[in-house]
């Protein structure tokens, strides 16, 4: 029954459905490596510090998690350069022949990781390109994304700029997506100005060795190279849900509506339908107008199968958001428009 409903699902759910599938190392429990990378101290050698944190290992994957946990643990974000605007120095530029260009971007990328390691401060193009660095000293080849970013489930249906660098590695075969720039922690904002006042230390899983499927949701690529995996248009992703980044929504496999902005008029049903990994026990939804509503599901044929749907009515033109919760956890949020 699972099978026959996911045919009607798009392209995109399908498609990166089954690459997610084979991720066979989401089981392996990496304790040892993360509380060996997180004793592991700088010296003020970049190679040295490398070969400490891999060499104790064979395998590639708990030779990237060694690194990872090292840089979310050590390198703080630098929200003050950030507020400052004064980034200049974090971009490079060149106009000369390729050798000579090769030579200066190698040059002023050790100059900005030296600066990394020293302050033990950055931001994401400071922080993906020292995991990329780190993953190069030991035979892990790896490419750095630049590209668009959701960050708050406010930024739903709006076009944004692009502000954000992560990182791709190929693991038998697959793409798997590591942003270390936002496993590291969060930035607590002023509302007003909108600034960035502090930077909260705090590791978040959701961001290692991501499945396209899931990353993809809140992230999108500016190359045309990596935008024919998510297998939508720039538009589509603006105009996306916001998935929260945790353990209930990595579990989600695929969801309706597939567009975060509903069009709707009072008076309306709104159909949801969603498809989980695992089970789950309740479903709640949070509106502007209405806090932690239990909701009916419908189709209880289909739960054996972890496939949950339930109705909406909309009862009045002041819903402007619709946020839904799995087992008590923020999952989905939608925006309504009429």
């Amino acid at each position: 029954m699972l099978r026959k409903i996911l045919t009607c699902f798009s392209f995109l759910c399908i498609l990166l459905f089954s690459a997610s599938a084979q991720n066979k190392y989401s089981d392996l429990n990496f304790q040892a490596v993360d509380d060996f990378a997180r004793s592991v101290r700088y010296n003020g050698d970049l190679q040295e510090l490398t070969n400490t944190l891999t060499t104790p290992y064979t395998d590639t994957v708990y030779k990237l998690r060694a690194i990872f946990i090292w840089i979310a643990d050590n390198i703080e974000y630098d929200y003050k350069l950030l507020n400052s605007g004064s980034q200049e120095w974090h971009r490079f530029e060149c106009s000369g022949s390729k050798a000579i260009c090769d030579q200066a971007r190698a040059d002023f990328e050790n100059k900005l990781l030296a600066h990394v390691l020293d302050k033990k401060k950055a931001v994401c193009n400071g922080y993906s390109k020292l995991f990329k660095k780190m993953c190069g000293i030991t035979g892990i080849q790896n490419e750095t994304v630049d590209g668009y970013v959701k960050q708050t489930p406010f930024q739903v249906g709006l076009a944004l700029s692009v502000s954000h660098t992560w990182n791709v590695v190929k693991l038998g075969g697959v793409n798997y997506y590591f942003d270390v720039t936002w496993a590291a922690g969060s930035c607590k904002h002023d509302d007003e100005s909108g600034k960035i006042t502090a930077f909260v230390k705090r590791y978040q899983e959701f961001y290692w060795q991501t499945p396209g499927q899931k990353f993809l949701r809140n992230h999108f690529p500016k190359d045309a190279k990596w935008i024919a995996e998510t297998g939508r248009t720039k538009e589509q992703f603006f105009n996306a849900p916001y998935f929260y980044p945790n353990d209930i929504t990595k579990n989600i496999e695929s969801h309706t509506p597939d567009s975060g902005v509903i069009k709707t008029k009072v008076g309306d049903t709104l159909h949801f339908k969603f498809a989980f990994k695992k089970p789950v026990k309740s479903i709640q939804v949070n509106t502007n107008n209405y806090k932690n509503a239990e909701i009916i599901l419908i189709n209880k044929s289909g739960w054996d199968n972890n496939i949950y749907q339930f109705d909406y009515i909309v009862k009045e033109n002041s819903l402007h958001y619709i946020e839904i919760l799995f087992d008590s956890k923020e999952g989905i949020r939608y925006r309504v428009k009429y």
